[in-house]
């Protein structure tokens, strides 16, 4: 099957890719500030994109960069942090009134993905919310047994859209709203319920791409 049929969709991950990443990490790790300090109200995690909104903060998991190994703020263009999501959140708790995440929790494996879940609610301040989503798991089950919308049309057959969904872009797991909600009340969060493309209790958090609309699960909760 050709892995670039889908504009590279069927995406896999080389031995050097990963070892420079894991390198990446380890210099992250051992030069960045394990707190930072920011008077910005929202945290962006996983924002994969350069938005220069004030009042977030955009922490980037695959963009692991010189400017945040040494520090040199504002030098680069590139404006997003870089933090490996598998490790503790580099900010004091209570720090965010808001936390936007968009398709990252399914780039961890599930006890990683909990741990960020219980890091989020840690930075959070008393009454904050997190807006979060990924691929919906019953979104795919529902197209494999029913007509399928233009978004999942793109694929010869069930199998290829649960490969898809479980196998690329390096997801590791997988989230319908039952777990999603069951691990966001663990974690010790409040008020959990789904939301839709675009609409919901904190208008900065709004952060939604459209053209991942067709496949997502919408979920807020509050700290």
């Amino acid at each position: 099957m050709d892995k670039t049929k889908f504009e590279n969709q069927y995406y896999y991950q080389t031995l050097k890719k990963r070892i420079s990443f894991e390198l990446k990490s380890f210099l992250g790790r051992l030069y960045s500030s394990k707190i930072r300090q920011t008077k910005k109200k929202y945290l962006q995690l996983g924002s994969g994109n350069l938005d220069q909104n004030s009042k977030i903060e955009n922490l980037d998991f695959y963009n692991i960069n010189k400017e945040n190994l040494f520090g040199l703020k504002g030098f680069f263009k590139n404006r997003n942090l870089g933090h490996d999501l598998r490790y503790p959140l580099p900010y004091n708790s209570n720090t965010f009134q808001g936390v936007f995440s968009e398709h990252t929790l399914e780039h961890l494996y599930p006890f990683e993905s909990i741990r960020l879940l219980e890091e989020i609610h840690r930075v959070l301040a008393l009454g904050g919310v997190l807006r979060i989503t990924v691929p919906d798991l019953d979104k795919y089950i529902n197209a494999c047994t029913n007509d399928k919308s233009d978004f999942f049309s793109q694929f010869e057959n069930n199998c290829e859209m649960i490969w898809s969904l479980t196998q690329n872009y390096l997801h590791l797991s997988v989230w319908n709203y039952d777990m999603l909600k069951l691990q966001l009340k663990k974690c010790g969060f409040t008020k959990i319920s789904k939301a839709e493309f675009n609409y919901g209790t904190n208008q900065e958090l709004l952060l939604d791409k459209e053209g991942r609309k067709p496949e997502t699960l919408y979920v807020e909760a509050i700290k």
